[in-house]
């Protein structure tokens, strides 16, 4: 019987992690396709920005550009019926980022104080800004990816590492305790490292961009993960002293 829990232990836990890997690799896939899209986004958008063009005509020729891409034209298609200032506000709640809110803001203000007119195209020297902002938003980009990837690959070397010990200790002691501390701590490691790939997928959004976010990425993982991994390294190292207090008191024998 608990030969046959282990069995069905190993088996749902490598086919969740197959189907977390699937669809890591789809939904990754995805996020890049998005991330993609915005930085064309961003260079369309300084690109006819600097010529001249107003937010209104801006939209029209982003609708064409974009016209393949069902998503981004859905958007622009809602956001070309709005006025100039909730037109941008909308198009950067749907796939905003931190040089898209600067850029957007300076050629709103600029069409404030070209009320009467067409406005000026832009200098040169903040064009060349805005494309710096573009640059480090996207080393920021890949610089947050980097971190939460080794993060994942650590977590994942000490859950293979528990699992290996606990399914020893198990085998060695074959009592009760030490097959729910198997079970327990293990399936705890299956979840965190599902969390911590779906954590991967998010360092895009705008929850991530603020100064404190990128500080909190740079030091431990993201919540709800870093709770979880709290509760998994608690819960691996108590099975550890119990399976350990165990064994010694085996060693020691009844006290006298």
């Amino acid at each position: 019987m608990k030969f046959n829990t282990i069995s069905l232990c190993f088996l749902l836990w490598s086919t969740v992690g197959i189907l977390s890997v699937i669809s890591a690799v789809i939904r990754r896939y995805q996020a890049n396709k998005e991330h993609e899209q915005k930085i064309i986004y961003l260079n369309q958008f300084i690109f006819l920005a600097k010529r001249g063009k107003n937010t209104s005509d801006i939209l029209k020729e982003l609708y064409y550009f974009f016209v393949s891409d069902k998503r981004m034209r859905l958007v622009l298609l809602k956001a070309m019926r709005l006025p100039a200032p909730k037109a941008l506000d909308y198009l950067y709640s749907k796939i905003g980022c931190e040089p898209m809110k600067i850029i957007h803001g300076f050629v709103l203000k600029r069409e404030t104080q070209n009320r009467d007119g067409q406005p000026k195209s832009i200098p040169e020297d903040i064009v060349q800004y805005f494309y710096e902002l573009i640059e480090k938003w996207e080393d920021e980009y890949h610089k947050q990816f980097s971190i939460l990837k080794k993060r994942k690959l650590r977590a994942l070397m000490e859950i293979i590492t528990m699992l290996c010990i606990n399914t020893y200790l198990y085998r060695w002691l074959q009592i009760e305790i030490s097959l729910w501390i198997f079970v327990i701590v293990n399936t705890l490691g299956v979840i965190l490292y599902i969390v911590l790939d779906n954590e991967c997928l998010v360092i895009d959004r705008k929850n991530l961009r603020s100064v404190v976010a990128r500080k909190r990425a740079e030091k431990k993982t993201q919540f709800p993960a870093r709770g979880l991994q709290s509760l998994y390294q608690l819960a691996s190292g108590m099975g550890l002293i119990i399976n350990i207090f165990i064994i010694v008191a085996g060693w020691l024998g009844p006290i006298t």
